[in-house]
């Protein structure tokens, strides 16, 4: 009889759940290992998830209750959220479910939900605990979307503003200072992930410094190695070194790096080089071990220049474990089999992908969820009004 999982009211991923993921995807077909890697988006494969076993879905689309507008009640969200992985073979266990819910600008679970304050509040309240209330906030916000079965956020946010000139990412950055902002985000990360939910750092390398926004345009990052360094390098490694379990890359070139074909969520040497590796052409290198998923491929940099199948399979080949929002999940399974079948993706790639999203599926499903009552909680809203100060 196997051991019976430890419970635990935080994320922790394990050696014991990389080794029985290890196991799991050695018995899986590559058409299996394929679809582990893959998150569209809930509403888009609702139907096919008890027949395809997707690596987890995000909740955003045209559902009418999971969507972006906002209309799901905390009860509607959970019983949604419950069909879902209801649908799923009980020996594959819960798909990951994940949400952009950095709060202020960027939420997506609003409607009966804490309204915590977003990244540039928290920040600019001038409090001495300031620090401390963003990893409290986020460790509540962080039960709040495990009571409905959220397990990954995509947050907290990274990135650097400019201290001159505009920025597409604005009031959801913490700031203009790279020491300022690490404080935060691993304070964030801290906090998610001892509530139960997998934090993720975005935009890998940084994007703050940018006007341009990257649903449209393929922008270029103009720093030297050496800016990037004392600057847009400093909040990621802060968020890696709190735990993060996830890395958001975006897309854009960075030429410094020897980022300058590609977009970074399709290049290897952003990828493996300086988000896993020593660095580049003396950007330094990160050392990061968790999931590297990519920023949407829905959005124009990719799915304007690739293929759903070529994206899927160049991502994967570049390191990249998580294809987020493929433009048609169907083509990027296909796409991911069919250059494993031909030598364009080593197989041992895909597994090793394949296996980081089953270990974080082992630890989030270890995770003890909190009962619905503990959502829009009177502690909860003294916390969100405390925060902003």
């Amino acid at each position: 009889m196997a051991a019976a999982r430890p419970a635990t009211t935080g994320l922790r991923i394990t050696a014991a759940d990389e080794r029985r993921a290890e196991q799991q995807v050695a018995a899986l077909s590559v058409r299996e290992q394929a679809a582990l890697v893959l998150m569209p988006a809930a509403s888009e494969v609702s139907a096919r998830v008890s027949s395809v076993r997707y690596g987890g879905v995000i909740l955003m689309g045209s559902d009418g209750v999971v969507d972006g507008t906002g209309r799901g009640t905390p009860v509607e969200v959970r019983g949604y959220v419950s069909a879902l992985q209801a649908q799923r073979p009980a020996a594959w266990g819960p798909m990951l479910v994940a949400v952009d819910q950095e709060y202020g600008d960027v939420a997506r679970l609003v409607n009966g939900f804490t309204e915590f304050p977003g990244a540039s509040v928290l920040a600019s309240g001038g409090r001495d605990d300031a620090v401390e209330l963003t990893e409290r906030a986020a460790t509540a916000a962080a039960q709040e979307m495990r009571a409905v079965g959220v397990t990954i956020d995509f947050a907290p946010d990274a990135d650097v503003l400019p201290t001159d000139g505009g920025s597409a990412i604005g009031g959801r950055s913490y700031g203009t200072d790279p020491a300022t902002v690490g404080s935060f985000v691993a304070a964030a990360v801290r906090g998610y992930q001892s509530g139960g939910v997998a934090a993720t750092l975005k935009h890998f390398p940084g994007i703050g410094g940018l006007s341009s926004d990257t649903h449209e345009v393929l922008p270029t990052i103009e720093q030297s190695c050496a800016s990037w360094n004392s600057s847009s390098r400093v909040p990621f490694a802060a968020g890696i070194d709190a735990g993060a379990a996830l890395v958001m890359t975006g897309h854009v070139l960075f030429p410094a790096a020897g980022v300058s074909e590609e977009p970074a969520s399709l290049s290897p040497t952003a990828v493996d080089d300086v988000l896993r590796g020593k660095g580049s052409s003396g950007c330094g290198g990160l050392g990061f071990t968790g999931i590297s998923v990519s920023d949407s491929f829905q959005m124009a940099p990719v799915a304007d220049a690739f293929s759903p199948g070529e994206a899927a399979w160049r991502a994967l080949a570049a390191g990249q474990d998580l294809i987020l929002l493929p433009a048609s999940p169907d083509k990027a399974l296909t796409g991911i089999v069919d250059a494993v079948d031909s030598g364009q993706l080593p197989a041992d790639r895909l597994r090793d992908a394949a296996t980081r999203i089953l270990t974080l599926q082992a630890a989030t499903d270890n995770v003890v969820v909190p009962p619905l009552s503990v959502v829009n909680s009177a502690e909860h809203r003294a916390l969100a009004a405390a925060a902003r100060g």
